[in-house]
């Protein structure tokens, strides 16, 4: 059966085999694969496609090194209960915000393109501590090919928007580059769509600049326009605006579960929870604990979720945040 190709295909195949950066072969070939047809005269071809996409995400998502043997800055090794990258146009306040909330030193300056390479720092929350990461400004053509590499191994994308301007115009310019890239925005609850080939990221709207004149105003315009689909905080570091909330914000956005752990006849451990994704089992937190006690678990006996405390739950019980087991 012929394949009957449209024109859209030709073309992006055309920037496959001129794409000379390994994300920009990516989009390209994200591009071939929505604008091939689906039928049996296409399987083959689209076999292909798919087994292409899978290495090259495979060789973007593995930590490469320099010529020195050192990695590369852009290689940012996942810390915490999950890691969530900011993005935005220069000036935005993402240096500020992660120096804020984290403490880490984050260069912070007046003029555009200030951070040139991307800045971890740990965010506490109750229990845990989640990765911010700072990075370049998102339009910064110098920097794109790198920072998109790290965009697409984080957990969670935080859109940073200035109150002090444009903020409508702001985000429809960072969702622009993101699509040229092939990313998608994920609004809350929003699961990832097996038949969309572009990379898709949870993200949440951070307002900053909230004493800024005329934030407010700019505030309730981005959250009209977008709060049915994101959370969207609204944050001010001069003023300690906000700051709570886009703990709780990012916390809920991660889609994770805190599981303590208790000996028989003691009390739980509150200090150190299992983080596991939301639906994960018992069998996920055992396994999570030690290989041992995934291979020698019988059950475990739940309080929290269940129907009452001390309840008996097997293997595959789908836990709930701040659930505690006891192993047997």
């Amino acid at each position: 059966m012929p394949a009957n190709l449209p024109p859209a295909y030709y073309e992006a195949e055309r920037k496959y085999r001129q794409a000379k950066s390994r994300p920009e072969k990516v989009t390209a070939l994200q591009d071939m694969i929505s604008a091939t047809p689906k039928h049996k005269g296409t399987d083959h071809l689209r076999a292909d496609q798919r087994s292409r996409l899978a290495r090259l995400m495979d060789e973007l998502e593995k930590p490469t090194a320099t010529s020195s043997g050192q990695p590369q800055p852009f290689a940012i090794k996942k810390e915490g209960a999950g890691q969530a990258v900011l993005v935005g146009l220069p000036n935005v306040g993402k240096s500020q915000l992660v120096a804020s909330l984290t403490g880490a030193a984050a260069r912070v300056a007046s003029y555009p393109f200030t951070t040139q390479l991307p800045l971890p720092g740990m965010l506490p929350f109750q229990n845990i501590r989640i990765q911010l990461v700072d990075t370049p400004a998102i339009n910064d053509r110098d920097m794109q090919t790198r920072l998109f590499s790290l965009l697409r191994n984080t957990d969670l994308l935080l859109v940073t928007i200035d109150l002090s301007c444009d903020a409508l115009g702001q985000m429809e310019e960072v969702v622009a580059e993101l699509e040229a890239w092939g990313y998608k925005l994920l609004g809350g609850g929003e699961t990832p769509s097996l038949e969309d080939h572009r990379v898709q990221k949870p993200a949440v709207l951070v307002a900053n600049k909230a004493d800024e004149t005329g934030a407010l105003d700019q505030f309730q315009a981005l959250e009209a326009q977008y709060a049915p689909c994101f959370p969207v905080v609204l944050i001010s570091t001069l003023e300690s605006v906000g700051q709570e909330e886009i703990k709780e914000a990012v916390f809920q956005a991660l889609q994770v579960v805190r599981v303590y752990t208790k000996a028989p006849n003691l009390a739980p451990t509150y200090e150190t929870p299992i983080v596991l994704p939301e639906g994960s089992t018992v069998e996920a937190a055992a396994q999570a604990l030690h290989k041992d006690w995934w291979h020698k678990l019988k059950y475990a006996l739940l309080w929290g979720s269940g129907k009452f405390d001390g309840q008996r739950v097997g293997r595959d019980y789908v836990l709930h945040d701040e659930d505690v087991l006891e192993f047997h």
